[in-house]
């Protein structure tokens, strides 16, 4: 192995990277990999995507985003005014390409977050856009878009007595009982006005390359089960959590609502994402939230928020202290 690469454990998976990731190093260093990631050239970076058959896309206003290629000889992740990721149809190998201007620590985090969920999904595997966090034995999963408070919430929990499984990336599995839970970075990633709500020491967090704060919680030594799953909207207005369950009716149409990747209309992946989204709905309860947002916080906001969905801190819990 290269004196610069190592290997991380990583939503169940070993990667060996040259590329330093901001997630848990694995003990050993030998094979077997799943994923092997290495660095490319750099390169300069057009606004338009490869050529190819486009299977995932999703474009912002500033101009930025993200395409998935594939090319015929592979496919290729490309991160608009960013680089690009060469991935085999095996999915076991990849290579990055960034353009000139790009701090190389970027590379990571789109390789922990963007890159590993292309992965798991063209692998077939079932990836939720959520965080969850963990108490006795059971996780919560914090489910939306991106700047909803998925990641906020998270932390607000974790603070008062949970322990973080993921941020952003939720790898399920079914195992016979319900979902398992994969751990994550051991990280959360929030917007620098967000951590000012809570009292982090300042040796759990650093800067990030995307100009956020990433606070380093560790890792849940445990693949809990999901217990349920919370949709949050945060808000100014009102004074107490509000939470309503969604009929199981209508509980998958929320699940699609909020891809991890934008898809295009594949039918295979299409209905292989439909037929595991299908099963979370039957199995595992699903609410929306009215969450108070803003200092001071009531009380009782993380054990109320916690009983409303039916769960309890338990004798398991566990938090960053």
């Amino acid at each position: 192995m290269k004196d610069n690469a190592r290997v991380y454990n990583l939503y169940g998976l070993r990667v060996h990277s040259e590329i330093a990731l901001p997630a848990p190093i694995a003990q050993s260093d030998l094979p077997p990999y799943d994923l092997r990631v290495c660095w490319g050239e750099r390169k300069a970076i057009s606004d338009t995507a490869p050529a190819g058959a486009i299977l995932a896309q999703l474009l912002l206003d500033n101009g930025r985003g993200y395409t998935l290629t594939d090319n015929g000889s592979g496919y290729v992740y490309f991160f608009h005014q960013t680089g690009e990721f060469w991935i085999d149809y095996d999915l076991r190998s990849a290579r990055v390409h960034l353009a000139p201007d790009v701090h190389p620590d970027l590379a990571g985090l789109l390789i922990v977050g963007n890159v590993i969920a292309c992965v798991l999904t063209l692998a077939g595997e079932c990836v939720l856009h959520a965080s969850a966090v963990e108490m006795g034995g059971l996780a919560l999963a914090f489910l939306g878009g991106s700047g909803m408070g998925k990641s906020t919430v998270a932390a607000l929990l974790c603070i008062n007595g949970t322990r973080l499984v993921t941020d952003d990336l939720l790898r399920l599995e079914p195992n016979g009982q319900g979902w398992r839970c994969f751990p994550g970075t051991g990280q959360l990633r929030l917007h620098k006005n967000a951590v000012a709500l809570f009292n982090f020491p300042e040796t759990m967090l650093e800067a990030t390359p995307d100009d956020r704060v990433a606070v380093n919680l560790g890792v849940s030594p445990s693949m809990p089960l999901l217990g349920a799953i919370v949709i949050p909207h945060l808000s100014h207005n009102c004074d107490a959590v509000e939470v309503e369950r969604i009929p199981r009716d209508k509980s998958l149409l929320y699940l699609m609502a909020y891809p991890r990747m934008q898809e295009s209309a594949q039918r295979e992946r299409c209905q292989r994402r439909l037929d595991f989204l299908g099963r979370i709905a039957a199995s595992v309860p699903i609410f929306e939230a009215e969450i108070p947002w803003g200092l001071p916080f009531p009380r009782a906001l993380a054990s109320s928020l916690i009983q409303e969905v039916g769960l309890s801190l338990g004798s398991g819990k566990a938090g960053y202290r």
